[in-house]
C-alpha cells in the first residue's frame, strides 16, 4: 500500500520547516565557533547550535544583517561571527561600525564560563601573576578554555619584549570584573574572566573622544604588544572602530589570517 496523500505533503513541507543558513559564508563562519570551543560545542545542526551537553540555541542564521547598533544590544550567535578579526599589523583605522569582538550573544558566552551575577563563575578562577619579572600583580583569569594558561604564555613573551615597551603593560588595570558595557548594558568580556586591560595611562578609548558623527581614531599601544597576545587566540581592541586599546579579550572564532 502506497503513501497516503497527507504523508507526501508532509514530506514535501519538511524541508521548508528546517531552518537554512544564508550563505555558505554564514555557514563557515558558525562553523568556526564551533571549532573554536571544542569542548563546548558539538555542531551546528539546522539553525541550532548544539552544545555537547545538547543544548540548542538558536543561531539566527539566514536573518538578514540588521544595523550595528541593534546587533550590539542584541547579538545572535550568526551576529556574534559576522565581523573577523584580521590578525597581524593594522592596515590603517578601522572602517565605520568595523568592532570584531564587540557583538556578543550573552547567553552563550553566560552558559560557557558562569554567570557572575548569580555566582556561577565560583572555582572557574585562579591566579595569574602578570608581569612576574617586571611589576609582579596577581590576577584572577578563567580557567575555562585554558584561557589562564594561555595568558601566563603571553606573560612569558611579554617579558621577553624590550625595556621601553613595559611602561605600557603595568599596572595591568584588571581582568574580572562582574560588570556591564556601559553603552550596551550586557556584560562585559571582564565579568567572565576571559579579558585583560592594560595601563591605562598609555591607552586610549572611543569614549574618551566625546566625538559627534565619526570616532577619530587613536592608539598608542606598539603592535609588537598585540602581536603576542593574538599567538595566544586573544582579540585587541586597539582593531575596533570602537578602539579600546588596553583591551584584550579570548575570541579564538573569530580571528582570521592577514
Amino acid at each position: 500500500m502506497g503513501p497516503s496523500r497527507r504523508t507526501v505533503l508532509a514530506a514535501l513541507a519538511a524541508p521548508l520547516l528546517v531552518p537554512r543558513l544564508a550563505s555558505a559564508d554564514e555557514g563557515e563562519r558558525l562553523g568556526r565557533l564551533v571549532a573554536a570551543y571544542p569542548d563546548h560545542l558539538a555542531r551546528i545542526d539546522g539553525g541550532d547550535l548544539v552544545w555537547r551537553d545538547g543544548t540548542r540555541m538558536p543561531s539566527g542564521a539566514g536573518r538578514p544583517e540588521r544595523p550595528f547598533e541593534a546587533m550590539l544590544r542584541d547579538a545572535t550567535l550568526a551576529d556574534q561571527v559576522r565581523q573577523t578579526y584580521v590578525s597581524g599589523p593594522p592596515a590603517g583605522p578601522p572602517a565605520r561600525d568595523h568592532s570584531p569582538g564587540r557583538l556578543r550573544n550573552t547567553a552563550f558566552f553566560v552558559k560557557m564560563y558562569g554567570d557572575c551575577r548569580r555566582g556561577g563563575a565560583a572555582g572557574r578562577h585562579r591566579t595569574v601573576t602578570w608581569m612576574p619579572k617586571t611589576r609582579p600583580q596577581p590576577l584572577p583569569v578563567t580557567t575555562v578554555n585554558d584561557v589562564a594558561s594561555r595568558l601566563e604564555r603571553v606573560v612569558a613573551d611579554l617579558e621577553g619584549l624590550p625595556d621601553r615597551l613595559k611602561a605600557y603593560l603595568v599596572p595591568s588595570a584588571g581582568t574580572f570584573n562582574c560588570r556591564a558595557v556601559a553603552d550596551t548594558g550586557l556584560l562585559s568580556m571582564h565579568a567572565y574572566a576571559a579579558a585583560i586591560d592594560l595601563n591605562v595611562t598609555h591607552s586610549d578609548y572611543w569614549s574618551w573622544a566625546r566625538a559627534r558623527g565619526d570616532i577619530p581614531y587613536r592608539n598608542r599601544i606598539p603592535f609588537a604588544i598585540a602581536e603576542v597576545f593574538e599567538a595566544q587566540r586573544f582579540i585587541w581592541g586597539g582593531k575596533w572602530y570602537h578602539y579600546d586599546t588596553m583591551h584584550f579579550e579570548y575570541r579564538p572564532e573569530l580571528i582570521g589570517g592577514s
